[in-house]
């Protein structure tokens, strides 16, 4: 097996264990809940944490692929997921799940800033689009069947063995590319800027735990932006930053990256306020609703790997802002009209999936290819953190609405459905400005060697 084919096939695999790591313990919480003796509130910290982590060391392994290598990091942070994931199946206490949970995080941040790089060192300028929609649609698919796959695992086994399977594909997928040996550098990185990197992991960690508690307390959200603005100053001063902020100058780069912020934002928190309908509202069981809610990302996976080939064939450009303009509808809908039926739900799924898939593939491809290669590292980085950024701006904004509107209303049912309303119309604004931030983007991509 030649190099290329070990590097895709790895990172094939692990484009799907990463989600499938984030949304097949969600739906074990209630399971695990009972089994440690707590509420399903504590619970979720077992994914908050993870979730935290992931999003406050990208920047800084970002810069460690530069400097150490990117396969390197990729094969470490390997070995790493899949030790933590052994190590949390077999868990005695809450504390130490949720501290494995962090090391899974850290781990997994190491492996999204190294396996873009590694993607696109090892594929022809002409097909990277479609290569970039594979893994994207590799990635759907792990989010779609991680509850599926979850849920039967939890049910039928124990959620124990969800991570003994996460650590077997894993192992896996370091076993296809440890007979690698060559290794990528950025060639003008001298070393990793360690007051960047503290400001950075403190900025993200104070920013997303303040938004997760800031109805308790906002101190921490307040102290994220403050250190967010210290870190952004210390770079534009820095001989040797973590951020180049002078790649913000290309319009394309910082452009794309905003679509992404926005789009995530406008997008992650439809599969839970689409759950709670489908079960608060009309009634459905879990099951049913699950087998509705997978309708959107198979469709994205199905057609992922298309719009990385149209992005090669006409531009990015056109292609994701399609895509948005197509998603922006198919939220409004669920605001429009609180009483859809299930296949009027279905298919505003399909199109808000389809709009996805034509957004996703062509965008990363944008932002990968407006850099220079010795900047990968970081760019998959700053893609990265849009994406976690926006998911978790996703949460935050439409638990603070569902609060606000459950707490008001005299039936829970009536919360929900004011909630629906409000959050989908503001979801749908967000796909919108969005759509207006990809087409600024400048009409081509420059390709950097």
């Amino acid at each position: 097996m030649t190099t290329e084919k070990r590097i895709f096939y790895s990172i094939c695999l692990i484009s799907f264990v990463g989600p499938f790591l984030s949304t097949s313990i969600n739906i074990a919480i209630p399971v695990m809940a009972d089994q440690f003796g707590t509420t399903p509130d504590r619970m979720s910290w077992v994914v908050t944490l993870f979730l935290m982590t992931t999003a406050a060391f990208l920047l800084p392994l970002g810069k460690v692929s530069d400097v150490h290598g990117r396969r390197r990091t990729y094969t470490v942070s390997l070995i790493m997921l899949a030790l933590t994931s052994i190590a949390a199946a077999l868990a005695p206490t809450l504390p130490i799940l949720i501290g494995l949970r962090a090391l899974q995080g850290i781990a997994l941040a190491g492996i999204y800033v190294s396996y873009m790089p590694l993607l696109l060192a090892t594929t022809d300028e002409s097909r990277q689009g479609h290569i970039i929609g594979q893994s994207v649609a590799l990635t759907y698919l792990g989010l779609s069947l991680g509850p599926v796959i979850g849920g039967a695992v939890t049910e039928f086994i124990g959620w124990r063995c969800i991570f003994i399977l996460a650590a077997l594909l894993v192992l896996l997928s370091y076993l296809l590319i440890r007979p690698v040996k060559a290794e990528w550098y950025e060639n003008g990185a001298p070393f990793v800027n360690a007051i960047s990197s503290v400001l950075s992991i403190s900025a993200i960690l104070c920013t997303l735990y303040g938004l997760s508690s800031f109805s308790d307390n906002s101190f921490f959200f307040y102290a994220g932006l403050v250190l967010s603005v210290i870190f952004v100053v210390h770079e534009g001063r820095s001989f040797h930053p973590l951020l180049p902020l002078y790649l913000f100058r290309s319009l394309t780069f910082s452009m794309s990256n905003l679509a992404a912020l926005i789009q995530y934002s406008a997008t992650y928190a439809v599969s839970f306020l689409l759950s709670l309908y489908l079960q608060v509202i009309l009634g459905l069981t879990p099951a049913v609703s699950g087998a509705v809610l997978l309708i959107q990302p198979l469709v994205m996976a199905l057609l992922s790997p298309r719009a990385g080939d149209l992005s090669d064939t006409y531009g990015p450009r056109g292609i994701a802002s399609l895509g948005l303009f197509l998603t922006a509808p198919g939220l409004l809908v669920f605001a429009v009209f609180p009483d859809i039926s299930i296949g009027q739900t279905a298919l505003c799924l399909a199109v808000i999936g389809m709009g996805a898939a034509l957004f996703g593939a062509p965008n990363n491809s944008a932002i990968m290819g407006s850099v220079k290669k010795m900047h990968h590292g970081i760019a998959s980085s700053v893609l990265a953190l849009s994406r976690n950024l926006g998911q978790a701006f996703s949460m935050a904004a439409v638990t603070f609405i569902m609060t606000s509107e459950t707490s008001q209303a005299a039936v829970y049912k009536d919360g929900v459905l004011n909630t629906l309303h409000i959050a989908f119309i503001l979801l749908s604004v967000l796909c919108f400005f969005a759509a207006l931030a990809s087409l600024a983007r400048g009409r081509s991509v420059q390709k950097h060697h």
